[in-house]
């Protein structure tokens, strides 16, 4: 079986990977079903002309637009999806309950709040205009914002998109990447700003910043001590010089109030609880 897997199954995953983000349209979602039927994963996907479906009996129109994407996160189905970003934003040890408030920044098409059976109240924010059109098709009655997380309000930042015709679905930020496909104009906004309304404790908030995380950080001062959780992302993702933000984020933090609960190697990301709540 081990011979099997090393010289067979093995070059042919490798295979299908080089394959199957080169592709589109039809085609794609042929080769995309074949590969996970050969390899009996649970993904399964169709194309309506311009967006592509994960099929799902629970979320049948999940939609998304970039191939590797859909490859990387899909071909297991939405819940190993669902699964794998509890692990790796180590949430899985949390209880959650119905009405609590959880916020997604850097939300992309959503994945984040597959997560959750319980009746949350969701607020997914993202900058990007495919990714966001895809948001509001996959999460309905929730507060969805299409704009970008940074320390003050204002109003039309530059914004660095790598992903708009590109293949990757990631790594658009406010501050400037290498090989940016298109730069467009984006109004900003702070967390505070978001949870001033609220008039309630957020459960927990996600920062996913491409690099731009402790700027995210610096606009949540005010309403700092209303949040319980804090999970980031915090990987070498950081400008021109791909940094990590894994040691300014962890500072910022523990300075006030929070405390450093777990540690994932495999994402770099780190999650705080608020020691006052």
């Amino acid at each position: 079986m081990k011979l099997l897997h090393y010289f067979i199954l093995f070059p042919l995953n490798k295979l299908f990977y080089k394959i199957i983000p080169k592709l589109k349209g039809c085609l794609y979602v042929y080769v995309f079903n074949l590969y996970t039927l050969l390899f009996n994963y649970k993904g399964k996907v169709r194309f309506d002309g311009k967006f592509y479906f994960v099929e799902s009996k629970n979320k049948s129109s999940w939609r998304f637009y970039h191939e590797k994407m859909g490859l990387s996160c899909y071909k297991k189905g939405l819940i190993s999806r669902a699964e794998t970003l509890s692990q790796l934003y180590l949430v899985n040890n949390i209880s959650f309950y119905n009405g609590d408030i959880i916020i997604d920044c850097g939300a992309n098409n959503g994945d984040f709040y597959l997560i959750f059976t319980k009746k949350i109240h969701y607020i997914g924010i993202e900058p990007s205009p495919i990714e966001f059109s895809n948001l509001k098709n996959n999460i309905r009655n929730q507060t969805l914002i299409n704009k970008a997380l940074w320390k003050d309000k204002k109003e039309k930042m530059d914004f660095y998109i790598k992903s708009y015709t590109g293949k990757s679905g990631g790594d658009s930020s406010l501050i400037e990447v290498k090989n940016y496909e298109q730069k467009i104009k984006i109004d900003t906004t702070t967390l505070d700003e978001i949870i001033e309304p609220l008039n309630k404790n957020v459960k927990l908030v996600k920062i996913e910043g491409e690099g731009a995380e402790p700027e995210i950080l610096e606009g949540l001062s005010k309403h700092l001590r209303k949040v319980e959780y804090i999970t980031v992302d915090a990987g070498f993702e950081r400008g021109i010089n791909q940094e990590s933000t894994l040691v300014p984020c962890i500072n910022y933090l523990t300075k006030n109030g929070f405390k450093l609960i777990d540690y994932s190697k495999k994402r770099t990301s780190v999650l705080f609880k608020n020691t006052n709540i």
